[in-house]
């Protein structure tokens, strides 16, 4: 009689591991959390390279309006940009906030972020970086200077932080 107790404890405890290595399979989105949209890269490097896709916004009229969109990443840092003034710029760099590191940024006044979100990795390994995106559009025809610092808020910047900075120049269409 004990055998068999002793045999069914086993085999419950077997099935149990068995469900919590398993895991959850379920690879449907969450509701209300959308998908990222795709930004072009290289399928060799992964780096993102400029695309003469044009996004569709919709204006309150409902009048279709295209704005092109300059697609950047760290590769551009320190770098000098031209755009027509109503154009954007996407930034992204990769972030993993699981480790205590975000993106601080600092901008020149007349520049909007659209967006300023972060995307998760597709991965379910933990600690895996994901990604930190910025949409800019310069305000009018100037100069302006986007610069972020990679830094532990709680620590403050140090000399050792990772910089990224860009100057968009925004000229008449």
């Amino acid at each position: 009689m004990k055998t068999r107790h002793i045999i069914a404890i086993i085999g419950c405890v077997l099935i149990l591991a068995a469900g919590l290595i398993a895991g959850c399979t379920d690879s449907a989105t969450p509701a209300g959390k959308a998908t990222p949209p795709s930004v072009p890269t290289d399928n060799v490097t992964g780096v993102i390279t400029p695309s003469a896709t044009l996004p569709t916004v919709t204006t309150p009229s409902t009048a279709p309006v295209t704005t092109a969109t300059l697609y950047l990443n760290s590769t551009s840092n320190g770098e000098i940009v031209t755009i027509p003034a109503g154009e954007r710029v996407l930034v992204r760099l990769p972030e993993n906030p699981t480790t205590g590191y975000t993106w601080n940024v600092t901008s020149s006044r007349g520049i909007a972020i659209i967006s300023d979100t972060y995307t998760a990795p597709d991965a379910s390994l933990a600690g895996a970086p994901g990604y930190h995106e910025w949409i800019l559009a310069p305000e009018t025809v100037d100069t302006y200077l986007f610069k972020t610092v990679y830094l532990r808020p709680w620590v403050g910047a140090t000399s050792t932080d990772d910089t990224y900075s860009l100057v968009i120049q925004a000229t008449k269409d």
